[in-house]
């Protein structure tokens, strides 16, 4: 149980807004709602400083790597080289709870991430 007191004007219109969008008794599903976009909000946040990280880190690492590791796939997790194996399988195991992880086969080009930002529905 959660216990908290909202400053006076945001709780007027919190409540306000509850009540035009889902009728007098719904308060408890809105603060659900409002939490889990918050918890959504911050755990990306927590995703993007990973992979902030973990980009560093390959660029830091991309030559030695391939050196060392020429056709061989690796994981780079938590900033550091986490394994390195002959087959993508053998790395399934590797930084399980990582939020971002980078895999890939040494040598291959690295496609650019891109966020299309748009949803499309065909009908």
């Amino acid at each position: 149980m959660l216990l908290g007191e909202l400053p006076q004007q945001l709780q007027k219109e919190f409540e306000q807004t509850v009540r035009s969008l889902y009728g007098h008794d719904h308060i408890k599903q809105a603060l659900v709602e409002a939490i889990e976009l918050w918890l959504a909000q911050q755990r990306e946040k927590l995703i993007q400083a990973e992979a902030t990280v973990n980009n560093r880190a390959f660029e830091t690492l991309k030559a030695e790597l391939a050196q060392r590791y020429p056709g061989k796939w690796i994981v780079i997790a938590y900033g550091k080289l986490q394994g390195v194996a002959e087959m993508p399988e053998e790395l399934n195991h590797v930084a399980p709870t990582a939020l971002h992880r980078i895999v890939m086969q040494v040598g291959q080009i690295r496609p650019k991430e891109v966020e299309l930002g748009w949803q499309m529905t065909f009908i």
